[in-house]
């Protein structure tokens, strides 16, 4: 089974930012449209920032990839690519998780160590042999578990332990 390689691809998108950029877009444009393009520069300012953010958003993508390599990821503007190998994870498991333990999504730095997540509430979290943590975000936590459980290394103290015990 460590021949099947697991790609995962998530994206912000969600029915509620769906609604704010709706609701953002409503208070960006209307002055610009009932002046018939008659504004001031700063509108258009206030235009093109508001249409990058909304390319990044489309842009912006977590991939993660489970192979008998390690696990890697790839979120571009932030990771262009990183991986750890199963040799330098020492505990690894599925978890649900708050966007308080992190504050938020996106690429997040905090007392919980690194987080890599877009949405939801589950997580690849992986302990080092370095003592870092990560924690990577995922939609499908019950198929990464077992993609998980083909590949962890077994440790010295009981190879028989399932994902869920390891933590």
């Amino acid at each position: 089974m460590k021949n099947n390689i697991y790609k995962e691809s998530q994206s912000f998108w969600t029915w509620w930012l769906v609604a704010i950029i709706l609701i953002v877009s409503f208070y960006v444009v209307k002055p610009i449209l009932e002046s018939n393009w008659k504004v001031d520069s700063s509108s258009y300012v206030g235009l093109g920032i508001f249409l990058v953010v909304i390319i990044g958003f489309v842009l912006m993508r977590l991939h993660t990839t489970i192979d008998g390599t390690g696990i890697t990821i790839r979120f571009l503007p932030f990771v262009s690519r990183k991986q750890w190998k199963w040799d330098d994870i020492e505990e690894i498991y599925v978890t649900q998780y708050s966007i308080s333990d992190y504050g938020g999504w996106g690429y997040r730095i905090g007392k919980n160590g690194v987080a890599y997540n877009t949405k939801g509430k589950y997580g690849i979290q992986l302990k080092l042999v370095n003592g870092d943590r990560v924690m990577i975000g995922t939609q499908h936590p019950k198929e990464i578990e077992k993609r998980i459980d083909e590949y962890k290394k077994p440790t010295n103290k009981d190879n028989d332990k399932s994902v869920r015990d390891m933590h």
